[in-house]
């Protein structure tokens, strides 16, 4: 754990929790110096030795705040931006990147349903996961007090704050190809009291799934990528880090509906990862470390498609 050393003796000097220290450390290298503002204002009303992990969600909110109410105004006019979530190896010392595409396109979703109401905004190694060359694609909501709430709801807030939820891969730009490995909500469906101020937007932006997809899609055929795409069956090998909260069959079988969902919709077709396609993805670093083991132990036709024009 390395604070720069200022804010190090500024902690010591106030008697910082060791425990508080080490969330604090977390939410900076993901999030940066911003982080250490907020810390700045809640201890000017809180005594810092007393300060405790779970103030850190407040930290969190004010960061997503702060961070939307600066960039939401230039991604409406069309401008980058630096991203939430910075990439890991960087120690909270440089972002990611926040790309706006404008206003998202209803491919893939039927007449009678919702198109969500906000623009496309591309992140370029802007994941919570902290990874190098990844992408991610979020609709952000078009008001900016609806991002706000949306991006402090309970929830995984994987990519930037104010999306339901986002798709997400890994590019290798010198090989053009491209692997997505999520199609994943940052907040939770609303349900009883869990996310309730957020359950109208939440309605709006239901479809948000598609349409992201489909942007990710959009995007990689118009730079000439490869692209593959993780099937259901290869999600617990991916992401499951917690055997207390498995994959389970219905987020497969959602996952799967969505892809082939948007890849008809696209007029493409998919098919089974070959051992030609397996050896371009394990040559390449497209795939994280559990994916890779999957992929090595058992084959990548499996865990992984391959989406072509039909």
């Amino acid at each position: 754990m390395s604070f720069p050393s200022h804010i190090a003796q500024i902690f010591e000097a106030f008697g910082v929790p060791a425990d508080t220290k080490a969330a604090l450390y977390d939410l900076y290298v993901s999030m940066g110096d911003e982080v250490l503002e907020v810390f700045s204002d809640i201890a000017d009303n809180v005594d810092p030795s007393q300060l405790r992990p779970e103030h850190c969600q407040a930290i969190r909110a004010g960061v997503v705040e702060r961070f939307l109410t600066r960039n939401h105004p230039r991604w409406r006019d069309g401008q980058p931006t630096a991203s939430l979530y910075h990439p890991r190896v960087t120690e909270g010392r440089a972002s990611g990147i926040a790309i706006p595409l404008g206003a998202q396109a209803p491919k893939g979703i039927d007449d009678d349903q919702p198109v969500p109401d906000g623009m496309l905004v591309q992140g370029r190694n802007a994941h919570y996961g902290g990874r190098q060359e990844t992408i991610s694609f979020d609709v952000i909501a078009s008001d900016l007090r609806d991002a706000i709430a949306i991006g402090n709801a309970a929830g995984q807030q994987h990519t930037l704050p104010g999306s339901v939820g986002e798709t997400s891969g890994s590019l290798d730009v010198e090989r053009s190809l491209a692997l997505i490995w999520e199609v994943q909500p940052n907040v939770f469906k609303p349900s009883g009291d869990r996310n309730r101020a957020i359950a109208k937007i939440y309605r709006r932006h239901r479809n948000w799934h598609v349409i992201t997809l489909v942007a990710a899609i959009d995007w990689l055929q118009s730079k000439n990528f490869r692209i593959y795409i993780l099937k259901g069956e290869g999600l617990s090998a991916t992401h499951e880090v917690n055997a207390a909260k498995p994959v389970t069959p219905m987020i497969v079988a959602l996952h799967n509906r969505t892809v082939h969902k948007v890849i008809d919709g696209l007029g493409m077709k998919l098919a089974d990862a070959t051992p030609d396609d397996e050896m371009l993805l394990l040559g390449s670093e497209v795939m994280n470390v559990g994916l890779t083991k999957h992929v090595t132990s058992f084959g990548a036709a499996g865990a992984i498609w391959r989406a072509e024009p039909a």
